[in-house]
Formats: C-alpha cells, sequence, structure tokens
C-alpha cells in the first residue's frame, strides 16, 4: 500500500465516513492540528485512515480507525515517505485500549522513542522581570531556530518552522539572553487567550543563573499580561527539570503522549 497525495478536507470526510460506520467507537490521533509542511499524504482502508505531513525531514503520522486490528494491518504494510514519526495522547482511561494501540505500533515496525507528560497551572509566580529582558527580533530567527534543533528532539519537542517563529518573535513570545552580540539562550511562548503555552527555554552558556534568569523574566512577562495559567510538556525521564517546574507550582495532570518512530531505512 502507497501514500497518495490528498487535501486535508478530503481526509476529514473519509475521517467522518470511518466513524459512521463504526459501531463500536473509534481511535484517533488527530484532533485537527496545524499541518506543519505542504505535503498531505494519506492511506485508507474501509476501516481505518493514515495522514502523514511533512515536518523538517521526516514526516508525522495521524491515524483514524474504528478497528485496531486493521490499523495494525495498514502500519505494518504502508510504504513510509521517509523517517515516520506518530504520537498518541492518553489519560489511561482504558488501559487495554492504551495496550492495543501500543502494540499496533510496535507489531507494525514502530518504536517507542519517548513519553511526555503535561504539567499545568492556574498560579504562575507572580514575579517581575529583571533588567535584562530583552525580545527577540527579526533578525534572531535563523540562529534561534537553529538553536532549537540543537537543544530539542525534532521528533517529539513539536519545534516551530522558521515561519511560524517569525510569529512568535512578531507577538514578543521569544524573550532571549544576549552576551556580545549573540543570544545564548531563549524561552519561546505562546498566548492562547488567558493561559500560555510554555513551550521552550533552552540555554546554551553553561552558566545555571542564566537559566534562571530567563525563567524568572518568562514568569515576570507573563505577570505584566495577567497571563495566570499554563501548560508545558516534559519528558518524563526528565527528573531534574520537573523538580525544578515542581517548585514553580506546576503538577502533572495524567495526560501522556507516546512517541513511536519507524524509519524508512528498516
Amino acid at each position: 500500500m502507497k501514500f497518495k497525495p490528498d487535501t486535508l478536507a478530503s481526509v476529514h470526510e473519509q475521517m467522518a465516513l470511518v466513524k459512521t460506520q463504526s459501531t463500536g467507537g473509534f481511535f484517533t490521533n488527530y484532533f485537527r492540528q496545524e499541518m506543519v509542511g505542504p505535503q498531505i499524504l494519506t492511506a485508507a482502508t474501509a476501516r481505518s485512515v493514515l495522514l502523514a505531513n511533512d515536518e523538517h525531514d521526516f514526516f508525522r503520522l495521524y491515524f483514524f480507525t474504528n478497528d485496531l486490528a486493521d490499523l495494525e494491518r495498514i502500519l505494518r504494510d504502508v510504504d513510509l515517505p521517509s523517517d515516520v514519526i506518530a504520537g498518541y495522547l492518553t489519560k489511561a482511561a482504558d488501559k487495554a485500549v492504551d495496550e492495543n494501540i501500543a502494540a499496533a505500533f510496535q507489531q507494525s515496525g514502530f518504536n517507542p522513542i519517548a513519553t511526555y507528560r503535561r504539567m499545568i497551572t492556574y498560579r504562575l509566580p507572580p514575579q517581575r522581570p529583571n533588567p535584562a529582558l530583552e525580545y527577540a527580533i527579526a533578525a534572531d530567527v535563523d540562529q534561534i531556530y537553529e538553536d532549537l534543533f540543537q537543544a530539542f528532539n525534532k521528533y517529539t519537542d513539536h519545534l516551530p518552522t522558521k515561519n511560524r517563529l517569525h510569529g512568535y518573535v512578531e507577538n514578543q513570545w521569544v524573550i532571549v539572553n544576549r552576551h556580545a552580540g549573540r543570544i545564548l539562550g531563549a524561552v519561546c511562548f505562546q498566548l492562547e487567550g488567558p493561559r500560555v503555552n510554555y513551550n521552550y527555554l533552552y540555554n546554551l552558556s553553561g552558566n545555571g543563573l542564566d537559566f534562571l534568569r530567563l525563567q524568572n523574566n518568562f514568569y515576570g512577562v507573563m505577570h505584566q499580561r495577567g497571563i495566570r495559567a499554563g501548560f508545558l510538556w516534559i519528558n518524563q525521564t526528565d527528573a531534574r527539570l520537573t523538580a525544578l517546574h515542581e517548585s514553580m507550582g506546576w503538577r502533572f495532570d495524567g495526560l501522556k503522549d507516546y512517541f513511536y518512530l519507524r524509519s524508512s531505512a528498516g
């Protein structure tokens, strides 16, 4: 089975058809997320739809199915356009379903590479920004883009394209630490109404105080803008960063994101 070029409108129609033909519910990791690249590829059966979207140098995979056995078959049989990453969100409401979805991925050649957990807060620390507060400008986008790929995982951290990063900069959603004309660290976030998506904080200076200054400026800017609530995602193996966020009032809400990778190289 091969992927074929398609449109989102067509994908939504195919998924709606699978849903209407379901007698026992459906399973999906697609919630009409914003697509990153221009390519929309699909592969489908009467019971399952796969959607692949190009993202940097790989494809992100979404699925919609009413039959987990059929999902496993289509995942196993489809020819991949390149390396493919898929995530699956769950609150473990149905452990058996989660285990079956994990099995569908692993038995079709996908390897689990990470599990992220979501943290939330409704009381961001009421701090004030320090005199070192500085926002990124358009000329900084190339460097910040490169730094993000150095500091984070391209598969699991949903890194922004340059165009999207330009939008963050225009909205003053990127705070930087600049020294001698070079950016040594940054905080990238997105405001979503009355809450903030605390996306990325990186520090390449090797000085822990620079990390804390960036964090302080983030909380200070949120306080200035009247933002009290937020969410973030963190790799469950990062105990040190988890403890730091917990000290600032963040708590896990039970939502997990499991990531699976299948390489086109086999």
